[in-house]
Formats: C-alpha cells, structure tokens, sequence
C-alpha cells in the first residue's frame, strides 16, 4: 500500500479556465491527496469550488489576490482524524490513519521574507509539537512551495555564497525530517521554479519526511499554467490490508462519436452482424454479439486515442525534462527559447481540455454560460463522496472495512430480492374482492398488439441524453445517431424474445447503485435506496410497454391516487389533509388520519402478485407475457466503494430507474385501495361522501372515523401484505387525529400532532406556513451566497433567482397558504440577490418586463403565488364534484357555488361562511 501525494503551486485558480485546466491537469496522476499553494481564495470559495472538484477538500485562505493553501482529496480511502488550518492562508495540517498507522501530513506555502519565513516555521513548529503530544507516534509529511532553498550552492541559480536557510535544517532536524528528494538525488540541479527568461531559477519546492520512512519515491515534473514545476511523493506503508481500487466499467465516450472513421465502422459492424441474423434467423445472439464487437472496438479506439494524446504530451513534457535537465551555465539562447516555447504548448493542451470539458461535461460551470442548464443546478450536489459508502452498522457494530461492508450489502440485498411470494395467498385476495374495475377491450387490444417500428423509434427518441449506461456502456447518444441501423434489429430481437418469454441475458442485466435518502443517517443500509442502471435496450423495450400503459391507466386506476399519471396532482393529496385539518369543525368524531409507510415498497413488490394483478385487472395474454419477459432471468449486482457484490437475480421487486416499474406498481396500489374501499372500515363522512384512502405510489393515507377502526385497518392491511410482499413498517407508521388526543399511541402507532407528509409539515395551528418556508428561505439564501460569489451578469442572477429561490418555493406553495408578511419578505430577498445586495439600478417595475420590452422576465414570489392559486381554482372548476374538492365545494355551495361567488364583489372577511386562509387566499387571487 501507498501513501501518495502530488503538489503544485498554482499561481492563483480565480480564472474559470485556468482552474478546469489545472484540476484536469493533476487527474492525470491520480494520487492520495493533491496539495496546491497560491490558490487565491477567499471564504466564500469553498462551496463552489469544491463543488466543481467534486470531492471534499480542505482550504486555508489567503486574499483573492495572495497565499492560500489547499488539500484536494482524490483516492483516499483511509481515516481522517482531525484537520487545522491557519487563518492567514500559509498551512493545512491533515491527521490520517491507514491501518493503524498514524500521519500527519501538512501542505504549506511560506512567505517570501526571509524573516517572516523564519516566524511562520516557529509557528508551524508550535502546532506539530501539540499535534505530537496527542499522537506521539505519527509520522510526519511536509510538501508545497517553501520559499527557501535547501543549499543556496546546488537548489539556486545563479547559486549564492551564503546560507540564510539555518532556521529550516534546525526544523528539520527538530523533528528528524530529511528532504525525500535530495536523499535519492544528492548531486543533481533540477528545479522547481524559474522566471520567464529562466535568468532566475530555484528548488523552493520540497518534500520533508520523516527518517522512519523507507523507499519514499519523489518527482519532479513539468506543469501548465505556472511557474513552478509540481512535486510528487510516493510512501510505502507496510500493512497487510489490500489497497482501494475504484469501481468502475466501461462507458462510451461520447465525443468519439463524432469521428467519420468510427461512424463508418459502426455502420459495417451493425449492417455485417443484421445480414448474419436474417441469414440465421437468430437476432438475440446476435444482437448480443453486435453490442460485443461494438464495445469492443470503441475501447479500442478510445484507447488509441488516449495513447495519440499523451504520447503528444509525453513528448511536449520530455522535451522541457531534457532541456532542464541540461546545465544552466550549458543553456544557449535557443534552448531557452525552445523551454519557453514548449511550456506553452503544455498550457495549450491543458486549456484545449479544459474548453472541451466545458462542453462534454456533465456538470457545466456558469461561469462559461449563463443559460438555463440542467447540468449547471447540480453543482450543489456532492455526488462522489455522498455516493460512497464509507462505513456502516452491521450487527449493531460500527464497520469501515470495505470487504465486510461490501459482503453485507450483497447479502442484504440478495435476501431482499428473494420471493417469499404464496400462491394461494394472491389467490385468496384476488377471489376476496369483487367488482374489480375492469380494462376495456379497445385499451386490451392496445396493449396487446405487436410492437412496431414507430414505437422503438419514439423509444430511442425519448431516451435522455448524458445518462450512466449500464452495464453493456452503450449510451442514448449511441442508439440515437444509428437509430436507422438499430431499429429493425431491435424490433426482430424483442419479438424473439417475446416469443421465447426472456430476454437476452446482456439485456436484461443492471447494476444497482446505492443512494443515501435525503436526511437519513447513512450509517444504516435501509437508508440506502437502491437505483438500477439499465442497459438503453432494455429501456426501450421497457419504454414501449411504459407509454403504453401511460395511455390506458387512467381509466383504472382510483381518481384518489396521483403518482406518476398526467394531468394528477400531488399538491391534491396534501390540500384534502389540510382541508381537514381546516374544516375540523364541520366533522362531529374524532377521527384519526393514518399515515402508512410500507418497508422498501417497489423492491418487496412479488412478481407472482403483479403478475395476477395484470390478469385480474383485464390484460391480455400478450402483454402479460412481454411484462414477465422483462423480469424473467433478471439479475443486477450492487455496486461498491472498490468492487460490484456477485451477480444475483432479481426474483421480486420492480426497478427503481425502469422506465415501466412506475405504471406496474400503481396496478398493484390499485388493489389496496380497492380492498380498503371494499373493507368494513369506516371512513370519514362529509355529506354523501366518505374518505377512506388516498395514495401517492406507496405513500399511502387511510382516513378512519375513530380511533376503533385502527385495529380494524391494520388487520385488513395484513391480507394485502400477506398477498404483495408489502409489509407495514410499524415503527414510521402515524397518526394524525382531527381532534386534540391525550393518548401518545394505538396499537404501536404514535399519534403526533405534526407530522411530514411529501414533503410538506402537516401542522394543526398557524405555524404552518412559517414551518414549510422558513428552511426553503435558508437553505436557498446559503445557496445564493455561495453562487453570488462568482462574477454573474445580471442575466445570470435573473436565472439564478428563478432556478435556485422560485422553482423551491413553487412545491410549498402549491398547497400551502403563505401570508402576505412572508411573501413581502421573500419578495425582498430575490430582489436583493438579483442586485447583489447593492442599490437597485432599475425600478422594479422595469425588471418584470419582458426582454422585448428592456426587462428581465423576472417575476417576484407575490405574483407567482398568486398565479399558483388562480391555477388551483381553474382546475377545481374543471371538476368541483373531484373527491379532492370536497371541502371547498361544500364551503362554496354556502356561497351559491364557486363560479356565482367569483362574478360578485365582496368583502373576503365578511362572507356568511368560514374559509380557510388557502380558500380565502384563492378568491383574493382572482380579485
């Protein structure tokens, strides 16, 4: 195992390019940890910077215009046990751990005074003296840009007579340091920083290590965009455990699909392999076989490529090592002409990679363009660390090992994916239920038909753009730019295998990574949702089959359920909860809202189940048999921190990431709610109606008259279970009662008097608003702070305000009442980072403009919460008689309906009826 670890001084990273150059620059080596001086950063950097790192980092600022040190983590997998900065911008000291073996590592960039060189040292000396104290037996590193030689006769040109660098040997000496470098290289002049006319040059550049450490390696190399040469050190560290490797496998690089060679050997290999399959009436294995010869010559294309490129650069780079490493007495003219000449041709190729990256990336940076970009929003999210995961509870045991981590996780999931599915059980509930709804036999014939030619056509259309591929690596981009090729191959391969009920098995496979649930602790596996990455074949097939049920579900499936289906609002779910909180007072019981959460609801779903479910439900033998093609030898493997778990199959469950599984899983929730509404339980009664269920997917409400019906609700809960495999996860089951309770729970079901519910705090009082808005407002306020740091145009704070403040305050708004002090305030603070915090140079009337008329399309948070109620009212006249609609209809109808009341002129206040602030809110909306 190695400790490795790569140093430059950078010169400052203010400059957008010049950082992407630079970050592409120290990739290519691929160590521990990189340490950079001089990074010019500020405070307010960190976020976004290491946002476009990716990784975490740690920063000790100087000024935007000086000092500044920086530690990027890169392949590490070790412990970290402390960090300390220094508030001036000079050092980062990091205390690690690998296996057992203590280290201090601390990147460090001295003043360029030789007394104020001298004071930082002392200091410097201070702190790893009280780092020791507590870790007596650490090793110590020391690397970045020093500011003094070592030996004023070999590390200086032109040399110097006298030796002002006393103060460093008696540090090291202090704490038993030799410079790695000059250990392996006791006589050589190479060095690390030089002027432009290399009339000047120095090793200032060091590695100090402790004695203890044997066999350290060190380099010095060339480098883009800087005047200083970078550094590297490799440690052997003497331990038993394997080293980290990361997970990875092949994925198309998509640029490579702009080369007309690749383009024309694409067409032979497609066309050659059709020709075999019509010859052989075979389109699966041959099929398969395409997708291998594919593979395999992008790789090695991509390969070739790489190799024409760094071979370019390799020379570039051992051109500038051979001329440095010439005398500096020996260096005519010409050789330095020569240097500097190739120096720049390393900055170019540096600055070309990074001008590309700006636009193959999939993480764009604003500062390149200031459009709307899906791409440029998830620079907040810190994917690669967040995604890893690093250590777990096992048994109750806290656990960083990679290998028991990872042998749980495949058993973990191994089990979760075994059919625990009874035949007679799904029996049992299908034949229990009566007056099913039924699929008609125009929407059956639908299903039922053949697939076509259009239909993979719009398939391959409708597959997004610079998404992970699965296993096979092929992309959107790929099945897109030989659509014409691949079409009629995909068609003769699906219709085989609809005749064989399976799929090829490089179709069928995935690999499921792991994502941590938003605020839930990742220590603990269930808090890990699975996410499968399919191979795009699979996706087509599984798109086809998804629009087609897109198109017939909703004559099925119960108005009271909204997930996943057009013109369905998940704001009606929340409002219908709201309402009768708000409404109490017309309800005499004291009723109770049961709050149901089902334990990993889409991977527990049994195929048998489903299955009986299509049939149940009115489908054809043929479209049943294509929806069991897709499962049928399915098998996925989990990826991990350095490995994928064994490949296992997928005997339950439908996939998170399939385009189908939505769809499926409604069919299976349609026969919960019609066993609920079947049941002998009582709901809640309004008038003529009474409200039983309402549902989101799995997210499922049960509204219960008293609080004897929950024992009643959960026993009939257990049939449907026993039936699907969705089994109750009692302990974050809650109940919300319409009524103040004194009991804190029913049959192990805490009863709460706020609850979250999608996303939104389900409150009983006025501090309903204020809970919801008041952490959106934060959180986007953190967020603009750290985006109001880069250089933004206006129109890039105008986007800024409506991706970043608007579109998180639209969801709360949609089915909450907001007061009008909270809407003024909000108001307030867009204008405000619109403006920088700074006067306002335009009126505000000006800005709501459109660009035609010299504005920004800007539009303030009082007129978008406005617009979002007119809407609530359009789509309530569209349907007052909807269950969703039921309070404000029967609130209304006191006013002589909805549509008489908005052709009057009154006094809100004063209507001969109480409405809720949301209702009251609606009318003065349309006003």
């Amino acid at each position: 195992m190695v400790l490795s670890i790569h140093s430059l001084n950078v010169r400052g990273l203010r400059d957008s390019t010049k950082r992407k150059s630079i970050f592409l620059y120290l990739k290519r080596f691929n160590p521990d940890f990189y340490f950079l001086q001089e990074r010019h950063s500020v405070k307010d950097d960190f976020k976004f910077w290491r946002s476009q790192w990716g990784l975490d980092l740690w920063m000790s600022h100087g000024t935007s215009s000086s000092a500044g040190v920086c530690i990027l983590l890169h392949r590490f997998k070790g412990k970290f046990l402390f960090s300390d900065c220094d508030p001036s911008g000079r050092y980062i000291c990091l205390l690690l751990e690998i296996s057992d073996i203590m280290f201090i590592i601390t990147n460090l960039y001295g003043p360029n005074q030789q007394k104020e060189n001298e004071d930082f040292l002392y200091r410097m000396e201070e702190r790893i003296l009280s780092l020791l104290n507590n870790y007596p037996k650490s090793n110590l590193v020391f690397g970045g840009d020093f500011n003094v030689v070592m030996d004023n006769n070999i590390d200086r040109w032109p040399p110097k007579s006298n030796n002002s660098n006393s103060y460093l040997k008696m540090f090291m000496q202090r704490f038993s340091l030799v410079d790695s470098w000059r250990e392996t290289h006791p006589s050589l002049k190479v060095f690390t920083w030089n002027n432009k006319s290399f009339s000047c040059q120095s090793r200032i550049d060091l590695w100090l290590a402790s004695k203890e450490l044997n066999k350290i390696s060190t380099d010095i190399i060339p480098s883009p965009l800087s005047d200083h040469k970078s550094i590297s050190i490799r440690i052997p560290i003497s331990t038993n455990v394997n080293s980290y490797s990361t997970p990875s496998y092949w994925k198309l690089n998509n640029s490579i699909l702009a080369y007309t060679e690749v383009r024309i050997k694409m067409d032979d290999i497609i066309t050659n392999l059709w020709n075999k399959a019509n010859e052989e009436d075979n389109y699966c294995s041959n099929w398969e076989l395409t997708k291998y010869e594919v593979g395999k010559y992008f790789r090695k294309f991509s390969s070739d490529l790489a190799k024409k490129r760094k071979s370019n650069e390799s020379s570039v780079i051992c051109k500038i090592a051979s001329l440095l490493a010439k005398n500096v007495e020996d260096m005519t003219d010409f050789d330095k002409a020569e240097l500097a000449e190739q120096q720049q041709q390393l900055d170019k190729i540096y600055k070309y990679k990074a001008e590309g990256a700006y636009v193959r990336s999939r993480r764009k940076w604003l500062e390149e363009n200031e459009q709307s970009s899906a791409y440029f929003f998830r620079l907040e999210k810190q994917q690669a660390k967040t995604n890893t995961m690093g250590k777990l509870m096992i048994d109750g045991v806290l656990n960083e090992d990679q290998k028991v981590i990872g042998k749980f996780c495949s058993k973990f999931y191994t089990d979760l994916y075994t059919s625990k599915f009874c035949h007679q059980d799904a029996t049992d509930f299908f034949e229990s239920l009566q007056n099913i709804q039924q699929l008609n036999m125009v929407d059956k014939d639908f299903c039922d038909a053949p697939i076509t030619t259009n239909e993979i056509v719009e398939a391959i259309n409708s597959l997004k753009n610079g998404k992970s591929p699965g296993t096979d690596g092929l992309t959107s981009e790929f099945y897109k730019l030989f659509s014409k090729k691949i079409t009629p191959f995909l068609l003769q391969v699906f219709r085989e295998s609809i005749e064989k009920t399976f799929l090829p098995p490089t179709i069928c496979q995935g690999i499921i990574t792991l994502i941590p649930k938003p605020n839930k602790d990742p220590l603990f596996i269930d808090n890990w949702r699975p996410i499968t990455l399919l191979n795009n074949d699979y996706k087509i097939i599984a798109l086809v089959l998804a629009k087609r049920l897109k198109c017939v579900l909703n004559s099925i499936i119960d108005e009271t359920q909204s997930g996943f289906l057009p013109n369905r609002h998940i704001s009606n779910n929340i409002r219908l909860i709201l309402d009768l909180l708000d409404y109490s007072y017309l309800l005499p019981k004291e009723s109770f809202i049961l709050f149901l959460d089902y334990y990993k609801a889409f991977d527990t779903l049994e195929h048998g189940f489903l299955f009986q479910a299509l049939n149940r439900i009115g489908f054809g033998d043929s479209f049943c048999n294509m929806v069991k093609m897709l499962y049928m030898n399915s098998s996925s493997s989990i990826k991990l921190s350095n490995s994928t778990s064994p490949r296992f199959f997928l005997n339950r469950g439908v996939r998170q990431g399939c385009p189908v599984s939505p769809y499926l899983f409604l069919i299976a929730t349609q026969f919960l709610s019609s066993h609920i509404k079947a049941s002998h339980l009582k709901g809640i009664s309004i008038g003529n109606t009474e409200l039983i269920i309402n549902q989101l997917a799995d997210d499922t409400v049960l509204f219960l008259e008293d609080s004897t019906q929950i024992p009643a609700a959960l026993c009939t809960l257990h049939l449907f279970s026993k039936a699907s495999g969705l089994r109750l996860n009692i302990n974050k089951c809650e109940l919300l009662p319409l009524k103040d309770s004194m009991i804190s729970s029913i049959d192990g079901i805490a009863i709460k008097n706020c609850v979250t519910y999608l996303g939104i705090k389900i409150t009983k009082d006025n501090s309903r608003c204020s809970a919801n808005l008041d952490p959106i407002v934060i959180n986007t306020m953190k967020r603009f702070n750290c985006w109001l740091q880069r250089d933004l145009f206006l129109k890039g704070r105008g986007l800024l305000v409506k991706a970043e403040g608007l579109s998180r305050l639209t969801y709360a708004a949609q089915s909450l009442f907001i007061d009008k002090n909270t809407c003024k305030i909000i108001d307030g603070i867009l204008v405000k980072i619109l403006w920088k915090n700074k006067p306002h140079y335009l009126k505000k009337s000006v800005i709501l403009n459109s660009q035609q008329k010299g504005g920004l399309n800007f539009i303030d948070f009082s007129s978008l919460n406005n617009i979002i109620k007119i809407n609530w009212l359009n789509r309530f006249l569209k349907n007052p008689i909807s269950v969703w609609n039921i309070f404000p209809q029967l609130a209304f109808s006191q006013l002589g309906g909805a549509k008489f009341a908005l052709m009057c002129n009154y006094d809100i206040y004063k209507l001969p009826v109480k409405l809720s602030n949301f209702h009251q809110q609606v009318l003065l909306a349309w006003t």
